[in-house]
């Protein structure tokens, strides 16, 4: 099995003529099939691509991993260039804000679910571990198993007219039974990335990582928990792990320290091949 993971968008970016911007969004090929993993915040996606040589009207298939805007700001721009499926938990358009004290920001899905069906999409809601085509998963909601893990901020959602904290049960990542380990894709991990490669390895029942690749939501943790995170990473030998994103630049020089060559920044327009 010939898996490409292709970073279109992401905070930063080495490579000239492309753009970084604040957001996730991945291109990843297993055996010839095409996915979108999230979109971005929304600027940078077309030019990315077009960058990379990647025609996003020969992509099918788009998964969200969550609903954030930073993650779905160019969703309606994917859908502009063909009728598409869509993957993704049915909580995705709940309304979302971050909190600061008495301030408040909306941060959900940019758009209402009527404009997906005004371009003829459909979506497919992905609320349970399910598989998508031969070896390739999508987690659906992931329990939350450890004690140090959390979403990563003070969110809230609208729940019957009031605000409510928000664990983000939309949260969910890929997952690809590779004949060298499990290679798994995420948005955010708000789940914990520590809980979303136990429940991969549980659902698969497949134990070897091959590779981790995305945001981990650790920009806001505490040293304790992203150095115990480091040390289940060691004990579970996940082989490669690409922080992205909403992990921030301290916590991911802190795994590169705890973990070595195994860590490699991901930024836009970095492509792996396993």
């Amino acid at each position: 099995m010939k898996v490409e993971v292709n970073i279109l968008v992401e905070n930063t970016t080495p490579a000239p003529g492309f753009v970084g911007e604040f957001g996730f969004a991945a291109v990843i090929t297993v055996e010839g099939k095409k996915f979108l993993f999230d979109t971005g915040l929304g600027n940078a996606l077309k030019n990315n691509a077009a960058m990379a040589g990647i025609d996003l009207a020969q992509i099918d298939d788009l998964i969200i991993s969550h609903g954030h805007f930073d993650h779905t700001g160019a969703v309606l721009d994917f859908l502009a260039t063909g009728k598409k499926k869509i993957y993704a938990h049915s909580n995705i358009f709940v309304k979302r804000y971050a909190a600061a004290g008495d301030f408040k920001k909306e941060i959900g899905v940019p758009f209402p679910l009527a404009e997906i069906e005004a371009h003829q999409a459909e979506i497919i809601y992905t609320d349970d571990f399910s598989e998508i085509c031969p070896g390739v998963f999508l987690t659906g909601a992931i329990p939350r198993i450890t004690g140090y893990e959390d979403v990563g901020g003070n969110f809230l959602a609208e729940k019957d007219g009031e605000l409510v904290p928000d664990i983000l049960e939309d949260d969910m990542a890929m997952v690809i039974d590779h004949p060298d380990g499990l290679i798994i894709i995420d948005g955010c991990a708000h789940a914990g990335i520590i809980n979303t490669i136990e429940y991969a390895r549980s659902k698969t029942g497949k134990n070897k990582v091959r590779a981790f690749i995305g945001g981990t939501h650790l920009i806001t943790a505490s040293e304790e928990r992203i150095k115990k995170t480091a040390d289940v990473l060691r004990d579970l030998d996940v082989q490669q792990i690409i922080p992205c994103h909403c992990t921030g630049f301290n916590a991911t020089a802190a795994l590169r320290h705890e973990l070595g060559e195994r860590v490699i920044k991901g930024e836009t327009a970095m492509g792996f091949t396993f």
